[in-house]
């Protein structure tokens, strides 16, 4: 069954990064009104990739991957394009009049900007690679983790699933309560990768139910729609003076978002979902690292030299920002073909393949013989 390719689950990734930049966009660069209210939580899609990280990953793991192997995989997959995206971030702050500090970039060059308490080092450079702090610890931890979370049978994965689901819940709104908002508390719950890891777990067991059979009860439209009114409720609460927090929100709508990632691999297994895994679509979403990725340095030089763009009229505010999203999209499409997928290739190296292919391509390589 993990010989099955889950498109559907790459275009899924692109709607999460295309959150993330709406978020950004039209948060920095204009200002919608009710628009940008709408995309505040856009920061949630950072928990979506957390979760459909630890899914894919161990949908894919294979009886005869090795720990190296694996690392080598997850190096070439996702530092590449942080180096560059890193080094290119050095001539944009100097353009914009921006010191560079060498804290900031050691840390964020040793991927190690999450584990340190301090916005300006969480979010300095390309303040979107935060997120690949906490990837590089559930990177590490995960050939550890997948032998410990196999050997759960069905009632135990669904277990450790909701005391994770719980956990998460409860410490964030625990360290929420006790710290004041602000930098403090979202450090703790919303950067600090030993947290995040669990988001990352979640998927892991989802991934594994799924693996041992089960399946999604719940079609994938009512999955997402019961998303977006999570998200919607989540978005009237913060409008109203009521924000539970980033790390408050991101555990409350975890649970709606495994929903959509498990009635996606379901409708995918069963040939259904056709949407998600068209070409274009799975394409996108081949594109939403790069995306991410870029997005920011982007949206970075337009602030700068376009700083007048929030005092617009709202449909030249909706124009430029619409604008933006696009041209997002086709500096990403650029980077991901020309850069990130041959350079990934290149690094990653021949994966190991099941003996039972081998053996098979071996003898449809030998000829026949007769008599």
């Amino acid at each position: 069954m993990q010989s099955i390719k889950l498109h559907s689950l790459t275009g899924l990734r692109f709607f999460a990064a295309l959150l993330v930049v709406v978020h950004h966009t039209f948060r920095d660069l204009v200002d919608v009104p009710g628009v940008s209210d709408m995309v505040w939580l856009g920061t949630v899609g950072v928990s979506f990739f957390f979760a459909l990280s630890g899914f894919v990953l161990t949908w894919s793991l294979r009886p005869a991957d090795t720990k190296r192997a694996f690392y080598r995989r997850r190096f070439a997959r996702v530092y590449p394009l942080h180096f560059l995206t890193l080094l290119l971030a050095v001539p944009f702050f100097l353009f914009e009049g921006k010191g560079i500090d060498a804290g900031q970039l050691v840390a964020a060059g040793g991927l190690l900007q999450a584990w340190i308490p301090d916005s300006n080092v969480y979010f300095g450079m390309n303040a979107p690679s935060w997120s690949l702090s906490c990837e590089a610890l559930f990177y590490a931890a995960f050939p550890f983790l997948a032998a410990r979370l196999a050997c759960l049978g069905r009632p135990g994965l669904w277990k450790s699933l909701a005391a994770v689901l719980s956990l998460s819940l409860v410490i964030a709104g625990t360290v929420t309560m006790a710290l004041t908002p602000g930098d403090e508390a979202r450090f703790w719950v919303y950067i600090f990768p030993p947290f995040r890891i669990l988001e990352f777990i979640a998927g892991c067991l989802l991934a594994l139910l799924v693996k041992s059979g089960w399946r999604s009860p719940v079609p994938l439209p009512v999955a997402a729609l019961s998303a977006v009114v999570a998200y919607a409720l989540l978005t009237a609460g913060n409008r109203a003076g009521h924000p539970l927090g980033n790390g408050v929100e991101d555990a409350v709508i975890l649970p709606f978002m495994l929903l959509v990632i498990a009635s996606a691999a379901t409708a995918n297994i069963s040939g259904k979902g056709r949407f998600l895994s068209h070409p274009w679509v799975v394409r996108l979403g081949e594109w939403s690292f790069a995306l991410y990725l870029t997005h920011w340095l982007l949206l970075e030089l337009m602030v700068h030299l376009d700083p007048g763009s929030k005092a617009r009229s709202v449909p030249l505010q909706l124009l430029e920002g619409g604008t933006f999203v696009l041209v997002a999209v086709a500096v990403s499409a650029a980077a991901f073909t020309w850069f990130e997928k041959p350079l990934e290739k290149r690094l990653r190296g021949r994966r190991p393949r099941p003996a039972r292919v081998e053996a098979e391509e071996k003898a449809s390589a030998s000829p026949s013989r007769v008599g």
